[in-house]
């Protein structure tokens, strides 16, 4: 009876020992103190329209700061804006997603972009935006709970399997 105890005991004891690294690999996420913005256009090479934002970050909850961010796109030559495309979490505070001058707040990091195109047609297949952004986030790691919690069930049950083979 002492040696099924002190099994039990002992997978208790790993159990309880995994569940608390796994909870310390997987902090909760800090509110970020600014948002990046990054402002790009299509084609490319700028020959139909460049665009641009008034800011590059936007301080988040700061005294005397709106949060608002004011993008524009510029035609060029014969080229003809055609809409905004936009990655991130936003507030649109006027405008509209195809109008040259449109301003947002932004609740994340943002990466927009202009489409242009030229008079007549319209934009197949867009081209590769100009600038790209190099990926400055990390992907989301660590296993999930149920993983962890999984795997402690197993090692439960082949811990009572090895106690009544010990009986035996």
């Amino acid at each position: 009876m002492k040696k099924l105890v002190s099994v039990v005991l002992a997978l208790v004891m790993i159990f309880a020992l995994t569940a608390t690294v796994v909870a310390e690999t997987n902090p909760s996420p800090t509110p970020k103190e600014h948002y990046n913005i990054v402002v790009e256009y299509d084609p490319s090479d700028g020959s139909l329209g460049t665009a641009d934002g008034d800011k590059k970050t936007v301080e988040v909850d700061a005294v005397g700061e709106d949060g608002e961010v004011k993008l524009t796109a510029v035609e060029k030559g014969n080229g003809e804006f055609v809409k905004w495309t936009i990655e991130g979490d936003y507030e649109i505070i006027s405008g509209s997603l195809t109008d040259p001058v449109l301003v947002i707040k932004p609740k994340s990091d943002i990466h927009a972009i202009a489409y242009f195109t030229q008079p007549g047609s319209t934009p197949d297949s867009p081209s590769k935006p100009s600038n790209p952004d190099e990926g400055k986030s990390s992907p989301k790691t660590g296993d999930p709970l149920w993983i962890v919690l999984g795997l402690s069930v197993l090692a439960l049950g082949l811990g009572a399997v090895a106690v009544k083979k010990i009986k035996a």
